[in-house]
């Protein structure tokens, strides 16, 4: 009887697939306080003041095993991966042990070790005090881009343009927290297009890659809908950032795993971002089954419970029709929903493969609003580059939302939100 323990924050809804998957006969969950109702019965919870907690969470992984023998530790968000891998090295299982999590997770570690094997970055600095982020800061020269250490779905990450802002952005705890005491200062890149590569590897070899380009840039389109397509492994925008990919997870040690990278094409070359030991975000993992037939979610309960990233051999692809396959987030905003396009009506768009929403009218959407928050999504497919982009645009233009603030007795003022323009393919 195989049984995971799953190392899941409280801002994070699991999957369905991940609380019934296949390979696990007992699962069991460490969350944070007040949030165990969320799971389903028979599922054991035990929970703790914070998931970056690495001795808390170890103590609460210790009473379940006390309880059942554990199999393996699973962490497919990235606030939880920390926590898993000092629990998996500590207890002596499969998946990315603490030194591997810690390379892929500390942004400033990762830079330096990713600069080191040779990958262009911008330019970037750590930084552990205040007063080191404004020295940081003005070395480099307005604007610059800060973020914490640790975190994901651009949480924190901004760009600010003067000493006032900055200012403002340590006052609301961007940065620098106890848990939580390096932030990374970096020069911002002028972007031309923004790439995401995932991949899968096995017994340090990358067994599968996929690149694909953002609609627009992650940052500063958060809450309009994020989106992506898929390059074909022919386009030579997938050759290059597959080929850093393979350096990156070299120089990072990943042995077995799923990963997803980001890289900037910028006038002066493409620059690496950041690269991640764990499924990407949004919709991304559902866009890549529907057009590989690869499972993200899958490979990665199967690296951590130390079986074959695959069940035999890499999966043949379910949409090989379709040379380019894309998806959109739709835009999400806080406040109660009063009116949504229906799938319906985004289905009988040209090219759409799939429709899914994951709100309607009625829903209130409360809390932080990340990088890959949406209100549903839409794959489509598409022949060329240009008519994959225009599908995604005519899916966008379409969507609809109004929202009114939460507890308005009536909704004289509601507020619309359309996705922002697709910028022009770069060449």
């Amino acid at each position: 009887m195989t049984h995971a323990v799953l190392v899941c924050s409280a801002v994070r809804i699991p999957s369905p697939r991940l609380l019934d998957h296949p390979l696990i006969d007992r699962l069991s969950v460490v969350t944070e306080h007040g949030h165990a109702a969320r799971y389903p019965e028979g599922v054991t919870v035990e929970t703790v003041g914070s998931i970056r907690d690495v001795d808390e969470v170890l103590a609460a992984a210790w009473r379940i095993a006390g309880r059942y023998p554990i199999d393996g530790v699973l962490a497919p968000y990235e606030v939880g991966l920390p926590a898993a891998g000092y629990v998996r090295t500590v207890l002596g299982l499969a998946g990315p042990d603490l030194h591997t999590v810690t390379l892929f997770t500390n942004k400033h570690v990762m830079k330096q070790r990713l600069s080191r094997a040779g990958l262009d970055l911008m330019p970037f600095a750590g930084a552990h005090s205040d007063a080191q982020v404004r020295a940081r800061a003005e070395e480099f020269g307005w604007p610059v881009v800060v973020k914490p250490a640790y975190g994901g779905g651009s949480k924190d990450v901004a760009v600010v343009t003067d000493a006032a802002e900055l200012d403002a952005w340590l006052a609301a705890g961007g940065g620098l927290r106890p848990d939580n005491p390096t932030a990374i200062v970096e020069r911002p890149a002028k972007i031309l297009t923004e790439y995401h590569c995932d991949g899968v590897v096995a017994d340090g070899e990358v067994r599968f890659v996929v690149t694909s380009c953002y609609l627009q840039p992650v940052l500063g389109s958060i809450g309009q809908g994020y989106g992506s397509y898929q390059l074909p492994p022919d386009h030579p925008g997938h050759l290059a950032v597959a080929e850093l990919h393979t350096t990156a997870v070299a120089a990072l040690g990943l042995r077995s795993g799923v990963t997803h990278l980001e890289v900037f094409a910028t006038p002066d070359g493409l620059r690496v971002s950041e690269i991640a030991c764990r499924p990407g975000g949004g919709a991304i993992p559902a866009a890549i089954e529907l057009r590989h037939g690869v499972n993200m979610l899958d490979a990665c309960v199967r690296t951590s419970l130390g079986l074959p990233a695959f069940p035999d051999s890499a999966p043949a692809p379910t949409h090989p029709d379709a040379r380019y396959l894309g998806h959109c987030g739709l835009a999400l905003r806080p406040g109660v929903i009063t009116e949504m396009t229906s799938e319906q009506e985004l289905a009988q768009l040209p090219g759409v493969l799939r429709v899914g929403l994951l709100h309607g009218v009625g829903d209130e959407i409360a809390g932080h609003i990340y990088s890959a928050s949406a209100a549903g999504h839409v794959h489509v497919g598409a022949d060329t580059e240009q008519e994959v982009r225009d599908r995604l645009a005519a899916v966008r233009a379409r969507y609809r939302i109004r929202t009114r603030p939460a507890g308005a007795p009536t909704e004289p003022r509601v507020a619309e939100s359309r996705a922002a323009s697709l910028q022009e393919p770069s060449s």
